[in-house]
């Protein structure tokens, strides 16, 4: 099979992938949380040679009736290390509102392991908002497209 085909199929594959299976619906509300979201800038279709890939985060705030101010937006390499922060200034989220953060498939220095750091804050309980980051290759080339979610690492609960 031409490599072309392989990776036709891989992407085919990845774009029919089932949704992950959410167990328990999570209504905690928190004061604050740090997510981290997987990031990936490049991933390996053989061993010597690498697809670049684009990285687009959103955050969504899905409270219907709380704002959130997202404080820290910063990506990191695959060796851990800040590369940038994103965000210059906090970013209030409305309601049901969501914010994007592009880092193109020309900036390869996060390497297969980049990776977000998101900060956010309420001024009262709200709901954790969903961070996902969506990689796909760049414009004209057949290739694989995926998602990731973030996961929480620590959070300030609402009292």
């Amino acid at each position: 099979m031409r490599p072309t085909a392989k990776l036709f199929a891989l992407a085919l594959l990845l774009n029919t992938a089932p949704a992950p299976v959410v167990f328990a619906l999570d209504l905690t509300k928190a004061l604050g949380e740090t997510i981290y979201v997987l990031a990936y800038s490049r991933i390996f279709s053989f061993p010597d040679r690498s697809e670049l890939l684009a990285a687009t985060l959103t955050v969504h705030n899905v409270d219907p009736q709380n704002p959130l101010t997202v404080t820290k937006v910063d990506y990191h390499g695959e060796d851990g290390k800040l590369l940038k922060s994103i965000l210059d200034a906090p970013l209030r989220l409305e309601p049901l509102g969501s914010a994007s953060f592009l880092v193109p498939s020309n900036d390869t220095t996060g390497g297969v392991g980049a990776n977000f750091l998101v900060e956010w804050s309420a001024d009262q309980g709200a709901l954790s908002p969903l961070t996902e980051a969506v990689m796909v290759t760049g414009p004209g080339t057949p290739g694989p497209s995926f998602t990731s979610r973030g996961r929480v690492i620590s959070r300030t609960a609402a009292e």
